[in-house]
């Protein structure tokens, strides 16, 4: 199989890094690069080595393919939009050399990543697998809006939650400055294959595992079409790679990690960049705990009335599917509403409770107490930022659930502000 590979900043860096180390060489890992990165790509036998930094020590990882997807995108530092100039025009002799994409993996900043992807369609198939690899969340919804708004033309999609703390040191160059995971979940697919189906028939739910094999059992021809054996071989490339520490786990648990990384990224990195301050100061004062505290209460808000809303739509199946059995047709109400009660709701998930995502910030800025975060750097050296997929993603569910999520939507419109307003030189006192 050949894995493509598109971003290649600190994160998309490391994890072509760890599947070449760990694919058979049969494998191909496809590095795509903007023209302009590309044209830099020494003309190496083996490819330009990609280079990964751990507690000071550099390993180089060579035989990645190194390819152009595009023309140069001419970034423009002037705000937190992305640039009119990364809608570029179709290459013809770019999308020939790259072929055929059986698996993407898609690591650039989250407002990026619909452009790239339209960029690459025409190499893509339904029968390709995407895999979302940014920050934030909103980005597949986005993409499937405006990209894949025919459900049988989609390809599968992997949503992604990694909590690797990852900075770049120069181009090719990743250093691995905290050990993280990277935890997997399949969208659910619109021809009805159920990828989960072995964790949800298990007798014991305590000992449930997923399995390869209800992606696409190899065993049965039948069962293994291109589309369901490219995602089985994404996911056990991802998952079977140590360096990535990638595991496969239910979609709504990895939801549910996507979640509370959006509510600490949604305090830590804009404060951290309106501020221009390290992580670790971001909490030093009563004011920083008071805005941190104010963001994990909107998002808990915004949170419940997701689920509740997810609930109610699980009941009416309930009550539909129980409808279609007979059920429905009991004569008495007492009866009646004896069958509905069988349905019984997820609790709502501990881990997005205000106290806990507030503990988790507390733990991650402890965590990254001397690190500057992405927004900070963005807003430094005055590129687009990814502040529409954190608050504004807050932001935009609570509209949806009529809840004013006050303080995300200042946080917005205040990233918004700095990013127009040039960093002030150090003002210099007068003697």
């Amino acid at each position: 199989m050949r894995i493509h590979v598109v971003g290649i900043g600190a994160v998309g860096n490391f994890v072509a890094f760890n599947l070449r180390r760990s694919l058979h060489p049969r494998h191909s890992v496809v590095a795509l690069h903007r023209s302009e990165t590309a044209k830099l790509i020494p003309d190496a036998p083996n490819g330009a080595p990609l280079r990964v930094e751990r507690d000071g020590v550099v390993v180089a990882q060579d035989g990645i393919v190194h390819l152009p997807y595009g023309e140069s995108r001419n970034r423009s530092r002037v705000s937190d939009f992305a640039p009119v100039s990364m809608q570029t025009l179709d290459d013809p002799s770019a999308r020939a050399a790259i072929g055929h994409i059986d698996s993407l993996v898609v690591t650039t900043k989250a407002f990026a990543v619909r452009t790239v992807i339209s960029k690459l369609i025409n190499n893509m198939s339904r029968n390709s697998t995407i895999v979302l690899l940014n920050n934030g969340m909103g980005v597949y919804e986005n993409i499937v809006r405006a990209v894949y708004p025919d459900p049988n033309q989609r390809p599968n999609f992997v949503l992604c939650s990694n909590t690797h703390g990852l900075y770049s040191k120069g181009f090719l160059h990743s250093v691995h400055a905290a050990v993280g995971d990277i935890r997997l979940g399949i969208v659910p697919d619109v021809f009805g294959r159920d990828y989960e189906a072995s964790y949800a028939t298990a007798e014991d739910p305590s000992t449930a595992k997923l399995s390869l094999d209800d992606i696409a059992n190899v065993a049965i021809k039948e069962h293994s079409s291109p589309r369901y054996l490219n995602l089985r071989n994404t996911i056990a490339s991802l998952t079977h790679s140590p360096g990535l520490r990638a595991t496969w786990g239910p979609f709504h648990e990895v939801q549910n990690a996507m979640r509370s990384k959006l509510v600490v990224n949604a305090f830590v990195n804009p404060v951290s960049a309106l501020l221009q301050c390290r992580n670790g100061e971001v909490l030093q004062s009563e004011y920083g705990r008071q805005v941190a505290d104010s963001v994990c209460e909107e998002a808990e808000q915004v949170f419940r009335a997701q689920w509740s809303t997810e609930v109610q739509e699980q009941l009416e199946a309930h009550r539909k599917q129980q409808e279609e059995e007979g059920a429905g047709r009991l004569s008495t109400p007492g009866q009646e509403e004896e069958q509905v009660a069988e349905f019984t709701p997820t609790p709502f998930p501990r881990e997005l409770h205000a106290k806990v995502l507030r503990a988790e910030i507390d733990r991650v800025v402890e965590l990254t107490k001397n690190n500057y975060s992405s927004m900070y750097m963005d807003i430094k050296l005055r590129r687009p930022t990814e502040i529409d997929f954190l608050n504004g993603y807050l932001v935009h569910m609570g509209k949806r659930y009529n809840y004013r999520t006050v303080m995300n939507y200042a946080l917005v419109r205040l990233i918004k502000m700095r990013g127009r307003i040039p960093l002030a030189p150090l003002a210099v006192q007068e003697p």
